[in-house]
């Protein structure tokens, strides 16, 4: 009888040693699939990340030297109002020149200023960051199930055996 609890005990260190390896080699494998999946996903979609992560250029006059003024029309407004096109970032090294972005609406506020607006973003980006979400959920309900199926699988064997 002292045999029999020896003998499970040591059934049990070995079937828990098994499930730890397998469980290892079942995250560095997730890990690396979901992440190829996850980059073959967002090359896919066409998201450009530097664009949308981009640091915004506006013109600032202190810092500034404006090349190019064109006119621009807010929106809801009638009357155009003039606004540096390019310009020259007097802290920039590179001296590139700097364009107002096209994506940007104009609005005018109600204090009179003129004022930037973002235009309607991207929702590719929404749907990159859900097939995120999905993948690592997925992956992760995938890894319980085959932890748990796998450690089934191996108390069935020694049971068959013992």
């Amino acid at each position: 009888m002292a045999t029999d609890t020896l003998d499970q005990s040591v059934l049990e260190d070995q079937i828990a040693g098994q499930v730890r390896r397998y469980t290892v080699r079942l995250a560095v494998c997730f890990i690396v699939g979901i992440n190829a999946l996850f980059l073959l996903v967002l090359w896919g979609s066409g998201v450009d990340l530097d664009k949308i992560f981009a640091e915004r250029d506006f013109f600032d006059p202190t810092r500034d030297i404006c090349l190019r003024m064109a006119w621009y029309k807010p929106v809801g407004e009638q009357d155009p109002v003039r606004l540096c096109k390019e310009w020259i970032n007097l802290g920039d090294p590179a001296g590139r020149v700097h364009k107002f972005n096209k994506d940007l609406q104009v609005v005018k506020g109600t204090d009179g200023k003129v004022y930037a607006k973002e235009g309607a973003g991207d929702g590719r980006l929404i749907a990159v960051v859900i097939i995120v979400v999905l993948l690592i959920a997925g992956g992760m309900g995938l890894q319980r199930h085959l932890i748990a199926r796998y450690r089934a699988r191996l108390a069935a064997a020694a049971d068959k055996h013992a």
